[in-house]
């Protein structure tokens, strides 16, 4: 009886040691977070921050960072916040990809890097690409693995998954304005009267096709005879998407007005039926399946976040119990 009280006294003691090691656990040098015990580094999230930081400027201007976005944070502590959950994800889902022995090929890898080479414009501007950004070749190459890898891991899960006809019919009718679409042409001009007359023809029979290749101020739709293809609602503007979606296949709009001129519509096809958007339903359930799935990794995940409060200290945020 009292070696057993001598054991559980051991026990305790040992139990509080380990807390008192937990509790004064130093902030790992050169760290803003730690996932699973793996370190992700302060200089992976500068480079990170400094792309973004750079497009955001380019898009927006040189003090977009010092903007409100919204629920009193800077668009820096937004970007910033948004840089470490990406990095965090994705040393999860590699972590993951190389428990599944999901590995990318040598052979893999060169094809894609010379992809990169071509987009950039060449080896000649992939390497001052690298300059400009203060990446070094090691760097971008090892994102390059990384990304193939995660694609590869989201692949894998994905084209595992079954999905019943049953939840996927009911996920259309639960969703079906996004998913209904209408191919469409038009014609643009500048002003009213223009309008009239374009419209006053196709009433008379002219072809509507052969009339926005000539009258249509839409250089890139009047040499496909004013065609805009295949579009969902919220791609045009509204004005436009009202009078379009409102016509049935082989119907001409009214004259519509909008910030850009004057519109003659005409609607050459719609689908509105499952079996027309099946493959795109089927698509998005999948994708919205392997979201959940990572959301289940993360949420699940021992994270410990490191972030700088001020230039004088490290302020330690837990959002898993160690």
């Amino acid at each position: 009886m009292k070696q057993n009280k001598r054991f559980l006294i051991l026990a305790i003691i040992l139990g509080l040691f380990v807390l008192v090691l937990t509790g004064c656990e130093k902030v790992p040098k050169d760290a803003v977070a730690k996932v699973n015990g793996d370190t992700i580094s302060q200089d992976e999230f500068d480079k990170n921050f400094e792309m973004y930081k750079k497009a955001y400027e380019s898009q927006f201007g040189p003090d977009i960072m010092k903007k409100d976005a919204g629920n009193d944070k800077t668009f820096e502590e937004v970007i910033k916040e948004n840089i470490l959950e990406k990095l965090i994800t994705e040393k999860l889902i590699t972590e993951s990809a190389k428990e599944k022995n999901i590995t990318v090929t040598d052979e893999e890898f060169n094809e894609q890097l010379k992809n990169y080479e071509e987009i950039l414009g060449g080896e000649e501007k992939y390497k001052e690409f690298l300059k400009q950004n203060n990446l070094t070749e090691e760097y971008f190459k090892d994102s390059i693995k990384k990304e193939m890898i995660i694609d590869k891991y989201k692949n894998d899960y994905v084209n595992g998954l079954k999905i019943s006809e049953e939840e996927a019919k009911k996920h259309f009718e639960e969703n079906k304005d996004a998913y209904v679409k209408i191919r469409a042409s038009h014609i643009l001009v500048k002003t009213e009267e223009e309008a009239k007359k374009v419209l006053e023809k196709i009433q008379k029979g002219e072809d509507f096709h052969a009339l926005a290749a000539t009258e249509s101020i839409d250089n890139m739709s009047a040499v496909q005879g004013g065609d805009l293809g295949f579009f969902a609602r919220g791609q045009m503007v509204p004005e436009f998407e009202e009078a379009a979606f409102s016509l049935k296949p082989g119907e001409v709009s009214e004259i519509v007005q909008t910030d850009y001129g004057y519109h003659i519509i005409k609607v050459e096809d719609r689908l509105d039926k499952y079996e027309d958007v099946k493959d795109e339903v089927l698509e998005d359930l999948k994708n919205q399946k392997y979201e959940v799935s990572v959301k289940k990794m993360r949420d699940e995940a021992k994270v410990k976040i490191y972030m700088k409060e001020d230039k004088k200290e490290n302020n330690e945020k837990e959002d898993k119990k160690s």
